[in-house]
């Protein structure tokens, strides 16, 4: 029976409670409250002190006994006074958490009293909120089950777990931001793109790119200049609002916050950002988001790989939305690789740099996976089940993780299994699984009931 006949008798939006209760319990459960990364942990700090003062200042506040790590939080100053130097988005996520633990508990505001528990929950929230949006961008490319599918593999079996899932990263932001722009611009609904273009500028700038792309190839395609206006006007508003919250904690109108523009420009050697301070350091910087052992895309989600060839077939006929973000996104994560070195630091289970490309090429990576093949499927399967269980290792207790010089030619997964032989029978037990799953609840592929939902 073809598969648009499957469908579940259950209303659509049941599944999207369940898909949001299933994700939003594991994340919860598996987040990072106690070994939490410096770049969280300061926008943690950052978060804590507005809701349990008033004000981002962090003077008086014994640091040392918070950051119990040999890096220094990331703080700058503003009218004589320490302030965490993270972009507005990451900080003021968790300032609400915060808020509501004050009133719950009546905590102080020393050292003593701070905790990592509010911001980290928050997080896990809104990547499980992520994983609906995306799943309900996916539901206007193909089936429910097929979406539902898409979305647990987006949800598990990516460092959407181990990374955005696991604190307060400003890649919680960009994943939330883009997976709304692909829900809002599936239903056309272009002040919503806006929304979420500028969810994703508060955690990360440069991810405006993917929204002008969005907004700038449909308006093209439908000539409809509205649309661009109404994505960039919505868009601005929130950039503003960024504006004006660095200029409030560090006296500047730049939205991107705590980050100077000036590291990024600057390329003097010996500076922090002297990796592509000639063409050959560029390259290699930009090769390595995509293929180094322990922060390439295609090394820890290869499911890309195979689905590349699919995915060029397929490129016309896939909606002009789709198209865009893709294309967009793979413009947003070379300039990373300009911006910022790949390997994003240590402490990091899978990558995070190239969470945002994911984000914008799982809807065309699930259009071309319609088009796959009996013997394909089987092989995307089990990628996947390796994937899962990789992703289950790290997103459960985020180790092991590797430290600077292994990042090229080492695999944090591969080491686990070197180091945990047991490990090997349950990644075995686990691509079982999902093979025996895919072939329960997923039927044969039909592209041409993919192709007349464009």
């Amino acid at each position: 029976m073809p598969e648009n006949q499957q469908r579940p008798n259950r209303p659509t939006w049941q599944i999207g409670v369940a898909l949001f209760l299933v994700a939003a319990t594991v994340y919860v459960a598996t987040a990072g409250y106690t070994r939490v990364h410096i770049d969280v942990l300061s926008a943690n700090v950052g978060g804590w002190r507005i809701a349990s003062t008033g004000e981002p200042w962090i003077d008086g506040v014994d640091v040392d006994q918070i950051n119990r790590s040999k890096v220094p939080l990331f703080t700058t100053t503003h009218d004589g006074h320490r302030v965490i130097a993270r972009s507005p988005g990451v900080v003021a996520a968790g300032v609400p958490a915060y808020a509501l633990r004050e009133l719950a508990t009546d905590s102080g505001t020393s050292a003593d009293d701070y905790s990592s528990a509010p911001p980290a929950v928050t997080a896990a929230l809104i990547t499980a909120v992520s994983v609906v949006l995306m799943w309900g961008a996916l539901l206007r490319l193909t089936s429910r089950r097929s979406a539902t599918a898409a979305a647990l593999v987006f949800a598990f079996a990516t460092p959407v777990w181990s990374v955005a899932a696991d604190g307060m990263w400003t890649h919680t932001l960009t994943v939330l931001g883009i997976c709304g722009m692909a829900y809002a611009a599936a239903r056309e609904r272009w002040l919503l793109v806006g929304v979420f273009g500028g969810v994703a500028t508060w955690g990360r700038l440069h991810t405006v790119v993917i929204a002008a792309a969005v907004a700038l190839a449909c308006a093209w395609l439908q000539r409809r200049p509205s649309i661009a206006v109404r994505v960039g006007v919505t868009g601005a508003l929130m950039v503003a609002g960024a504006s004006i919250w660095s200029h409030w904690l560090y006296g500047t109108w730049i939205p991107s916050g705590g980050y100077a523009p000036g590291n990024y420009v600057s390329r003097a050697p010996g500076s922090a950002y002297d990796f592509n301070t000639s063409p050959v350091l560029l390259l290699r910087n930009e090769a390595a988001l995509w293929i180094a052992g322990d922060r390439g895309i295609l090394i820890w989600t290869p499911l890309v790989v195979l689905l590349l060839p699919l995915l060029i077939r397929t490129w016309r006929t896939q909606p002009m939305w789709c198209r865009a973000m893709f294309l967009a996104g793979v413009a947003y994560t070379l300039f990373q690789g300009w911006a910022a070195p790949f390997h994003g630091g240590d402490g990091i289970y899978g990558y995070r740099h190239g969470l945002e490309f994911l984000a914008c090429a799982t809807p065309s990576l699930t259009l071309a996976a319609l088009y796959a093949g009996r013997k394909l499927r089987l092989a995307l399967t089990v990628v996947v089940g390796v994937q899962l269980s990789a992703f289950a290792l790290g997103g459960s207790i985020n180790r092991p993780t590797l430290t600077f010089g292994d990042h090229w030619d080492n695999n944090a997964f591969v080491q686990a299994l070197r180091d945990a032989p047991v490990l090997i029978a349950v990644l075995a037990c686990v691509v079982a699984t999902t093979v025996l799953a895919t072939r329960m609840f997923l039927s044969e592929p039909e592209p041409e009931a993919a192709s007349a939902r464009e």
